[in-house]
């Protein structure tokens, strides 16, 4: 059986025949439909064009004879771009299918009220169900391939209408993030096999995408700007095999504010969003964020300049900086260090063979070499000196202007890095197009400011790392292909568990939770008598369907150590439910637990499914809105890994000053079981909140909790 992204890779590939539905002229035509037909023309398509206008049938655009339907020509095209009127989109796609078309690109916009453009993408999805052609659009720029000589689209920031050629696939849910990212590389050593634009994905998302470019042999590393993902788990899949492949992804994902954490009901739905979700994705699958559009297209220029360090040795985050300036070097130190990179110091033996090599005194790390811009040859030499030194992974330069001797340094620079196995990456502040085309023939990454070059070198580790730990990804692969289908919806009462609700199925579960008893009633002789089997010190908590947060009512009493205390907080607990005029009113009578708090939750994702979310926990949990997230299903190897994320969590979980630190294998093994139990109760499980988890050694105990049905 041929998976849906071979066939689309298969379907993509070297089309022999296209046609253009909707060709025009540029002046008083359809400029989309003249854009996209002379692209494919000026780009030098290895391929028979054919542009389709029942308006201009018989004419000839671009010296080519236009015909009045697909149906009217010679042979079928294996790819076919529908740039109509949106009125007859349907219909050419219905043609189109009928022929037994392989692939259509709608470029032609939805237009309409919502209902009417409803209604027109689902019409897509069901042609494209019904006749296996596969559909990419409607609202895509177009697909393009410089491998091919392809360029079917109507961006118009292309020389010549040429796409570079190259390995770098990208995905793009902006066509405009397409036509900046053609000027951007413009005449650039690096070019790219695909670039889509996904367009509205009535049809195909940009997940199948993926899988076929991680399929491609042609492509070696990816690039991804995305707005949003509908399938979860395709696209996870996808990520997990690029990474198994070999080939780095960046990504630029937008719309990642707290906007979508409005109206939630748990401490785990306000600090844990879109941001945190898709940085738990991107850390297991491999994939390196950027946030910004010149950090996204440098950073994947270098990985695809330098996606391993050479003889793929080490890249163990040791650099060394060089530069002309005091001043400079600081400051590039202070980047450098912000990253989380060190700037080892010199052996003696380095630091006296720097001083042979450029006559410097006392030249320590960060280095200020003064006479290069006289005498190029001692940049050369540093770095070749530098190299030897076994402290080092990574030569950062950092430079500025040069004037007329700029392109002699240059060059020095690309004969030093020519000869050493160390990753050299350019920082060059006023850099001249001569300067950086130097670098770019000699896949020298540079760049015009030191943090974008500590940024893309940081990828590079990143990518190298994933590589060395490549096995765990093969692993998750593993757990995801035998995870049983998503297990049915099940009642779960009301809209939400109340304390006592969560807990007595968390406990029937087997998970670890504070010994309590619930008492049905504010009478304080029970509330004590449930106290004294339990003992004391004991903790009193308020519980309704009614009460949100329990603590900001002052619904939660801790610490209490005999009766009277226990009867006092009783009676405040009727005066709150008597302002708050509760209902189902219960007391929750708990044994108190001390140790480290955690807050471990689940939310539901639209997209991913279940995730899991851990980080500080107790009352100021939202104030300490440090979490970590991963997608579940998982590995206990991910587990441990997101427990790593949070620094605040690592240096309470080792044992802050003194105190009794956790047994991380109890936790991992808590978390599991936390996991499983979130993972059988089905679809209608929305949210859930454990917090605190009480942590000290390995003991662990859930000391509250609630959950959240949808």
């Amino acid at each position: 059986m041929i998976s849906n992204s071979s066939k689309i890779r298969t379907a993509l590939s070297s089309p022999r025949a296209i046609a253009v539905a909707g060709a025009s002229e540029l002046e008083g035509g359809n400029y989309y439909g003249a854009r996209v037909l002379a692209n494919l023309v000026q780009g030098g398509a290895r391929a028979q064009i054919y542009p389709v206008n029942p308006r201009l049938a018989g004419t000839r655009l671009h010296e080519l004879p236009v015909y009045s339907s697909l149906s009217d020509l010679p042979t079928t095209p294996d790819l076919v771009f529908v740039v109509t009127p949106t009125k007859f989109v349907i219909p050419t796609l219905e043609e189109a299918a009928g022929m037994g078309v392989a692939t259509a690109v709608v470029v032609t916009a939805e237009s309409g009220n919502e209902d009417e453009r409803r209604i027109f993408r689902e019409r897509v999805a069901q042609i494209a169900r019904s006749s296996g052609m596969r559909i990419i659009g409607p609202n895509s720029m177009g697909v393009m391939n410089g491998m091919l000589s392809l360029n079917g689209s109507f961006a118009s920031g292309t020389a010549n209408g040429r796409v570079p050629p190259g390995s770098i696939a990208c995905l793009s849910q902006s066509g405009a993030t397409l036509s900046a990212m053609l000027q951007w590389f413009g005449d650039s050593s690096v070019g790219f096999s695909w670039m889509i634009s996904t367009g509205d994905e009535s049809a195909t998302g940009i997940e199948p995408l993926m899988e076929a470019m991680v399929d491609d042999p042609e492509v070696r590393s990816i690039m991804l700007f995305l707005e949003g993902v509908s399938d979860g788990a395709a696209f996870r899949r996808a990520a997990l095999g690029a990474r198994i492949a070999g080939k780095p992804v960046t990504m630029l994902q937008v719309g990642k504010s707290g906007k979508g954490r409005e109206a939630v009901a748990s401490h785990t739905g306000r600090v844990a969003g879109t941001r945190e979700v898709f940085s738990g994705l991107a850390r297991e699958t491999g994939i390196i964020e950027t946030e910004g559009f010149v950090e996204f297209f440098a950073t994947a220029r270098t990985l695809s300049q330098r996606p391993t360090r050479r003889n793929n040795l080490p890249r163990n985050r040791r650099a060394a900086l060089l530069s002309v300036s005091g001043g400079a070097a600081s400051l590039g130190a202070d980047q450098i260090y912000s990253m989380g990179w060190e700037l080892p110091g010199f052996s003696a033996v380095t630091t006296a063979a720097l001083m042979e090599a450029t006559g410097q005194p006392g030249v320590h790390n960060p280095a200020d070499l003064g006479g290069v811009w006289r005498n190029p040859d001692k940049m050369t030499k540093a770095i070749t000196t530098i190299a030897k030194d076994e402290g080092t992974d990574t030569i950062f330069i950092s430079m500025g202007a040069g004037g007329v001797f700029a392109q002699a340094v240059a060059e020095a620079i690309v004969r030093g890095a020519d000869a050493v196995t160390q990753d050299v990456f350019v920082a060059w502040v006023g850099m001249t197009d001569v300067v950086h085309k130097t670098f770019d023939r000699a896949s020298v990454p540079a760049f015009h400011d030191l943090p974008l070059a500590v940024a893309a070198a940081e990828a590079c580790a990143k990518f190298s790392q994933n590589q060395r730990d490549v096995a765990q990804a093969a692993e998750l692969i593993d757990v995801l292909a035998q995870a049983p289908a998503a297990a049915p919806r099940t009642a779960g009462g009301s809209g939400h568990w109340t304390v006592t609700e969560a807990l007595s199925d968390l406990k029937e579960a087997g998970l670890p939770c504070a010994a309590f008893d619930v008492v049905a009633s504010l009478d304080s002789g029970e509330i004590g008598a449930a106290a004294s089997r339990i003992g004391f010190p004991v903790v009193l908590k308020l519980s309704s369907p009614d009460l949100n947060h329990k603590s900001d009512e002052g619904g939660v009493a801790v610490g209490l150590k005999d009766m009277k205390a226990v009867e006092a907080a009783a009676a405040a607990f009727e005066d709150i439910a008597h302002r708050l005029r509760l209902n189902h009113v219960r007391v929750l009578v708990q044994k108190m637990e001390r140790g480290i708090e955690l807050l471990v939750g689940i939310k539901r994702d639209p997209s991913f499914g279940l995730v899991l979310v851990t980080g500080l926990g107790g009352t100021l949990a939202e104030l300490h809105s440090e979490v970590a997230a991963t997608v579940l299903p998982t590995t206990r190897a991910m587990l441990s890994d997101l427990l790593s994320r949070n620094n605040r969590v690592n240096a309470l979980l080792d044992g802050y000053r003194g105190q009794l630190g956790a047994n991380r294998e109890a936790l991992l093994s808590f978390l599991e079981a936390f996991a499983r139990w979130a993972e059988e109760k089905g679809e209608a499980l929305q949210e859930v909140d454990l917090n605190p988890v009480m942590v000290s050694g390995d003991h662990i105990s859930i000391v509250d909790a609630r959950v959240v049905w949808n």
